[in-house]
């Protein structure tokens, strides 16, 4: 982790001066989870841990708080990748009412970059990779029953959504690579240079070469630079998965929830020499002529050539699959010299020095009562009219069981509590 500036700062000086945002930041503590990964034939599953983060936005309109956009992100980890999931964005159409001059960027897409740059270099380590994972698939209203009945509310369509959260990542590629503002002072506290490649992938069924590249940003397409950085109809999935050339497709492939990709392999397992585990907590297949090997389905390529053919990415509807991938040189210096560490090693190996808190058991200590920081404001305000200030939330519900580290804005609860005071933001 870093101690770099707080959310809370970086947003207020990001976000327009002549309004005034409230955010608030949920998160769980992390807790044991069903692996990503299926693992390979006579294998266990990689050990992981899954904690939500949850952003809500509102604006004050005539005195009144009114909600624009939320936005949820899941973090797993494992020996060696930590993975962010977005998996939920949504807005009202309320934004209007800021009456923001023409041409003000937009403070959605400020936001969602900020906040998953915050997350991303709070959860970076120099021992493993990272990964952002998304798929950007247009739909009327998702978080926010109704509001497509809002006049005001913009609904992207299927190549605009692409195009717009391949503008939210490309800062945060960027600001990972940046060099640090105070080298000097670095170097007198012995800290080690972050060294740190990113990269990003764009896959859209159906779509060519050239159609997908028409997505990245406009300056990105104009820099050769930059271009180097984006990749076009690929994935990381197998260099992610870290298995043997030889291992399964199913075991290449997350299953993430709510996503297109889980459902087809799900349905693609019927078709294994024997049943699929009931759960991803249990072993692969291992029997059979080709064990966890799909009928249909014998390439990544394949796989993705029959996505373009599935009900939400067919009947003129794009799909858009990104990853951005951040890799520390101390991972690619072990890649380059003995490549993937074996997935049998990697799931007896023992928990690494420098995992700290969070990476495969919640930190648990005493109770506390949650600092007023944790509830995230730009603008400073007064407390809640609708009750939600940190105090009114620890009454409601308890203290949290899980501190979280200190450069944290979140107001870590039980995952029961986080389900419920996101029903309430809601």
């Amino acid at each position: 982790m870093t101690d770099g500036p707080s959310l809370r700062s970086k947003l207020a000086a990001s976000l327009p001066k002549s309004q005034r945002f409230v955010v608030h930041h949920l998160s769980t503590p992390p807790t044991p989870s069903p692996a990503l990964y299926s693992a390979p034939p006579g294998q266990k599953p990689e050990k992981t841990t899954c904690e939500s983060h949850f952003l809500s936005v509102t604006i004050h309109h005539n005195d009144k708080r009114i909600q624009i956009f939320a936005l949820e992100v899941l973090i797993y980890t494992t020996q060696d990748l930590i993975t962010l999931f977005v998996s939920k964005a949504d807005s009202t159409g309320y934004i209007h009412l800021l009456k923001l001059p023409k041409g003000t960027a937009s403070p959605l897409r400020t936001i969602s970059s900020i906040f998953i740059a915050h997350l991303v270099d709070n959860r970076k380590r120099k021992d493993r990779q990272l990964v952002v994972s998304l798929f950007a698939r247009s739909q009327n209203q998702y978080l926010f029953p109704g509001s497509i009945e809002n006049p005001g509310k913009h609904v992207l369509d299927d190549r605009g959504l692409i195009k717009w959260w391949c503008r939210v990542l490309e800062p945060v590629l960027q600001s990972c690579e940046s060099k640090s503002d105070t080298p000097e002072l670095d170097r007198w506290l012995k800290k080690e240079p972050s060294h740190i490649t990113s990269k990003a992938y764009l896959r859209v069924p159906s779509c060519d070469l050239h159609e997908t590249r028409s997505f990245f940003p406009p300056h990105v397409r104009r820099n050769p630079a930059l271009l180097t950085k984006w990749h076009p109809n690929k994935d990381p999935l197998r260099h992610l998965a870290g298995c043997a050339p030889t291992a399964p497709e199913r075991c290449l492939i997350p299953r993430f929830p709510d996503d297109p990709k889980s459902r087809f392999v799900d349905e693609l397992d019927d078709e294994l020499t024997e049943p699929p585990p009931s759960s991803q907590t249990q072993e692969s297949p291992s029997k059979g002529k080709q064990p966890g090997k799909w009928k249909s389905v014998r390439s990544l390529n394949q796989f993705w050539e029959l996505m373009a053919f599935r009900q939400e990415c067919s009947s003129g509807r794009l799909v858009g699959f990104l990853w951005a991938v951040f890799t520390p040189q101390q991972v690619a210096d072990r890649l380059k010299e003995s490549g993937p560490i074996p997935f049998a090693e990697r799931v007896t190996r023992r928990p690494h020095a420098s995992d700290g808190p969070g990476t495969f058991a919640p930190v648990v200590q005493p109770p506390m009562t949650p600092p007023a920081e944790q509830l995230v404001d730009p603008y400073l305000p007064d407390v809640d009219d609708q009750g939600f200030s940190p105090e009114t939330v620890a009454r409601a519900i308890g203290p949290p069981t899980y501190a979280p580290p200190a450069e944290e804005t979140a107001l870590v609860l039980p995952a029961k509590h986080y389900a419920r005071v996101n029903r309430l933001l809601l």
